[in-house]
């Protein structure tokens, strides 16, 4: 059976989920976007990420809206949904809002589902 984060979209349409992100050092939840056209797993601003005590990994560039291409440190980080653990990596940013992206939701195989005549949202992911 899978498991269901309820999520909520705004007045923009935007969809956000809430999850829980655990490092060395702590765990928080956070609410993340869920966007599309971000295609690594997950973005943390640094006042998110730094608490956790997240270990650098690599230094990851990143093609901007713009095409301006930037780099940015990736650290280790444990998504936790229902229980379940999945590590993956996010970038961190100095600024901005925590970013869920689809190299996430195609790792763990999830299914979003979006109504938007009735401001509904959930990712289901699969059970192990």
């Amino acid at each position: 059976r899978a498991m269901e984060l309820q999520g909520r979209m705004d007045e923009n349409g935007q969809i956000w989920v809430t999850l829980t992100v655990r490092g060395m050092r702590s765990e928080a939840a956070i609410e993340a976007i869920v966007d599309t056209g971000f295609t690594h797993p997950l973005l943390l601003p640094v006042t998110i990420a730094v608490p956790l005590g997240l270990e650098l990994v690599d230094f990851t560039p990143m093609e901007l809206a713009d095409g301006r291409l930037q780099h940015f440190f990736t650290f280790a980080v444990t998504v936790v949904i229902g229980g379940r653990e999945f590590p993956t990596v996010c970038l961190v940013t100095e600024t901005g809002t925590p970013l869920i992206g689809t190299l996430f939701m195609q790792s763990v195989g999830a299914t979003l589902i979006a109504k938007f005549a009735e401001n509904f949202v959930a990712l289901n992911v699969p059970s192990a």
